[in-house]
């Protein structure tokens, strides 16, 4: 185990960012290879934050912080158009994110098998 502040480099194109709000000492995850990425947000992001990133749910520890921390995720998500992965979104879980007003969109990626 180990402990860092804002970010700490795991391996070469690995990095994990801490990301308050949903529990204490959340993180989120980006791996980056080949001049592509993937960030994998655990708890940060689930379906409906897409429509209303400002929206928080029951169990975030600091829901205020959440919402900012989402938004600013999915931001910047939408400006590289790097991949996202998150535990509560609808299968297959991968894809990427858009900027619509407000709002932002969730594309899925082909599940080619």
């Amino acid at each position: 185990m180990h402990t860092f502040e804002d970010e700490h480099a795991n391996a070469p194109g690995v990095a994990a960012r801490r990301t308050g709000g949903h529990t204490p000492g959340h993180c989120v995850v980006r791996v980056a290879s080949g001049g592509q990425a993937l960030t994998f947000a655990g708890d940060a992001v689930f379906a409906v934050g897409f429509d209303r990133p400002n929206w928080h749910n029951g169990f975030e520890h600091d829901p205020e912080e959440s919402a900012r921390v989402r938004i600013e995720l999915l931001n910047a998500l939408a400006g590289t158009g790097e991949m996202l992965v998150a535990t509560h979104l609808p299968f297959p879980l991968v894809g990427r994110v858009s900027r619509e007003g407000e709002a932002f969109r969730w594309a899925p990626v082909l599940w080619d098998f």
